[in-house]
């Protein structure tokens, strides 16, 4: 029986291993787009008071700070630690993320978890009530 269980979990293994690179890919968007979607998150996060950020800037270095305030090319970050303001262009932001995790990252955890129980469940009702 546990030879059953184990060739079946293997077998579901193989079959699904291909969508994996799948679901991580990322499509190329155009630098307008992006400056727009940039502009609009933290104009959103300003009106919702949520300013305590984490940018990645296009050169691949990271700044986390507070938004300060906002104007047509880019907005103020108050440094986290001193506090001073720096000007940054909505051009040369990649991502901006929000202080601790996503819904999107809740939701995925919290799928995971019952998907886990549920597992247990059925292999413990497998192991023990089938004969």
């Amino acid at each position: 029986m546990k030879r059953t269980l184990t060739t079946l979990f293997l077998a579901l293994a193989i079959v699904f291993s291909p969508f994996g690179p799948a679901a991580h890919a990322k499509e190329k968007q155009d630098p307008a787009t992006q400056t727009a979607k940039v502009k609009a998150e933290v104009v959103k996060r300003l009106n919702k008071k949520e300013t305590h950020v984490k940018i990645t800037l296009r050169n691949g270095s990271q700044v986390r700070g507070h938004i300060t305030q906002t104007s047509d090319n880019g907005f103020k970050l108050a440094d986290e630690k001193t506090g001073n303001p720096t000007d940054i262009a909505y051009d040369d932001v990649t991502n901006v993320e929000g202080r601790g995790m996503s819904k999107t990252k809740k939701v995925l955890i919290g799928t995971g978890i019952a998907a886990a129980v549920i597992i247990a469940v059925v292999a413990y009702a497998i192991t023990h009530f089938w004969d």
